[in-house]
């Protein structure tokens, strides 16, 4: 994905993502900080470009204490957490990267009141359990590798702060060798 078409994806448009900053780094990538519209002191991306414009990783982080946990999950932190999947997969990628989207987009706490509009509005799909539980904080780390990406998902400690930790990268390269 080339970073000019990834900010034509909802990930920027509606979440209103702009750079706070850039760092040139060996190998010719160039590291992209970005922040949300909103609830910036909860929400981090960094993006691994390389001179093509081509994105080799991207990471959003999130506050524990703001996505949720199993009692409760924050309906804004899953909108973007799904949408920042959506959009920074690799494009061959996407169709199995779906169930990975879908998990996250039909989470639910505990405590959570779902009002469902129609009757037969359930998901068809099932979820994956243990991405379910490292996104509110039950399991430490889930990983998917795919055909072009790698998708990482892990509860981590950055800067005093618990975090999650998305992380898609390409293997593109690996898989040439």
């Amino acid at each position: 994905m080339e970073y000019k078409k990834l900010k034509e994806t909802e990930l920027f448009s509606f979440f209103h993502f702009t750079e706070t900053g850039r760092r040139y780094g060996l190998g010719g990538l160039t590291e992209i900080h970005l922040k949300p519209g909103g609830f910036q002191e909860f929400i981090d991306i960094t993006l691994k470009v390389d001179r093509s414009d081509g994105v080799h990783e991207g990471v959003l982080y999130l506050d524990r204490d703001w996505i949720g946990s199993a009692m409760t999950v924050n309906p804004f932190g899953k909108d973007l957490a799904k949408s920042f999947v959506e959009a920074v997969t690799h494009p061959a990628d996407k169709e199995k990267a779906s169930k990975v989207v879908s998990t996250i987009w039909g989470l639910t706490g505990i405590k959570d009141q779902v009002i469902r509009i129609s009757e037969n509005e359930t998901t068809e799909e099932v979820p994956i359990q243990k991405l379910s539980d490292v996104y509110t904080g039950i399991e430490k780390c889930y990983s998917l590798n795919l055909d072009k990406s790698r998708i990482l998902v892990e509860n981590i400690l950055d800067v005093g702060r618990n975090r999650l930790k998305i992380e898609i990268s390409s293997v593109e390269e690996e898989n040439q060798d």
